[in-house]
């Protein structure tokens, strides 16, 4: 009697999508959390430079609109939707 060999048919299981899906989610999160913290890091800088310059409450408004950020705050604030 001769044994031949199976191959048995090869199922992707719920580890790799897990891994991914939980990678993604990580990923997100820290974009969100970056985001947040630059945007609060934006207004605090501009608030403090702003403070006791004698500006109306109009010109005040534009300037923290206008507040100045750099390259990577800029690039967490491009990929978050939500600041």
């Amino acid at each position: 009697m001769t044994l031949t060999t199976r191959r048995l048919p090869v199922h992707i299981g719920r580890g790799p999508l897990m891994l991914l899906s939980s990678v993604t989610f990580a990923v997100l999160l820290s974009i969100y959390f970056g985001a947040w913290a630059v945007s609060a890091n934006v207004d605090a800088r501009a608030l403090r430079s702003i403070n006791g310059s004698g500006l109306t409450p109009d010109q005040h408004a534009a300037a923290l609109a206008s507040g100045e950020a750099t390259g990577v705050e800029n690039t967490f604030l491009f990929l978050c939707p939500f600041h």
